[in-house]
């Protein structure tokens, strides 16, 4: 008579052990038009059911697990409660670990990165029941670039965006709409010397021209339509780094939608809180953004 209940309890026993041994660190793969594509994905302990998903795209030539273990993002997870992914770009031709966003050495280069991140989150939403609405994307220069275009490319996927260091480059720019407005968090800084705070629209650096910092911005700004703006500067807290932060927050878009842009006066390109100015830290602020916007 109590076989059957005994039989469930001993299956949902089963898959509780399972849930737990899904945690942690792990690294895996998924295909793509017939492209093997790698990435980590953090699970902390105790995770919920329909927890957020946060991807942290890399930079050029940089690396999942070095972004990884850069960014100190696994720990604001473990305290937050919500997956990590660090996706994996590919290589060009003289071997550098890249995003298509559009450089001018890498036109040869014809996969869908776009394609490849919106597969992948669905993909760890289904696999780990995490949230289908609450994804968000942040990243490092070629990174940040990448999760501009998502923020214009895949708003059906990621709720919002936090870009650091990272500007549009003009040739994908200029075909670029926004299709839903998505709130925005830019953070870049003035004595940049690789994403210049004034662009390259001559492309004397060779990545092909690029835009100034406030096109990029205003670009973002106008397509959520935001009508409020506020500016104040943060606490000074490291006056050792020799840079401080203004805060331009704009605010009243489209579906309250806000379009925000941290201006790392006389920092350089860096991830705030791991190098050059640590009076904040990119992966606190990135959360603390995207905590803005959950939906419950």
């Amino acid at each position: 008579m109590y076989r059957k209940p005994f039989l469930m309890i001993m299956i949902l026993l089963s898959l509780s052990c399972q849930s737990e041994k899904v945690r942690g660190l792990i690294s895996s793969e998924i295909e793509i038009d017939g492209r093997k594509r790698q990435y980590l994905v953090y699970l902390p302990d105790s995770l919920p059911e329909n927890a957020p998903l946060v991807f942290v795209i890399h930079g050029f030539t940089d690396n999942a697990e070095n972004m990884m273990n850069t960014t100190g993002m696994n720990a604001v997870a473990d305290r937050e409660k919500f997956a990590v992914c660090y996706p994996q770009g590919l290589k060009e031709k003289e071997g550098r670990t890249f995003w298509t966003v559009g450089y001018s050495f890498t036109q040869d280069q014809t996969h869908d990165d776009v394609k490849f991140l919106k597969a992948l989150a669905g993909q760890l939403q289904n696999e780990y029941h995490l949230s289908r609405v609450n994804t968000f994307a942040t990243g490092m220069s070629n990174g940040a670039e990448m999760c501009m275009l998502l923020a214009c490319k895949a708003p059906d996927m990621f709720r919002a965006a936090v870009p650091v260091c990272g500007c549009f480059v003009k040739s994908t720019f200029d075909s670029l709409t926004i299709e839903k407005p998505i709130p925005v968090l830019m953070m870049n800084s003035t004595a940049d010397k690789t994403t210049s705070w004034e662009g390259d629209m001559e492309n004397k650096q060779g990545w092909g021209a690029y835009l100034p910092v406030r096109t990029s911005f205003d670009f973002f700004v106008k397509g959520n339509g935001c009508s409020k703006v506020t500016i104040d500067s943060l606490a000074d807290t490291n006056t050792a780094d020799g840079s401080y932060v203004i805060a331009e927050k704009h605010s009243g878009g489209i579906n309250n939608s806000q379009v925000w842009l941290y201006t790392v006066v006389n920092g350089d390109h860096d991830w705030p809180g791991s190098s050059g100015n640590m009076d904040i830290s990119a992966s606190e602020e990135a959360w603390a953004f995207f905590s803005l916007f959950l939906e419950q």
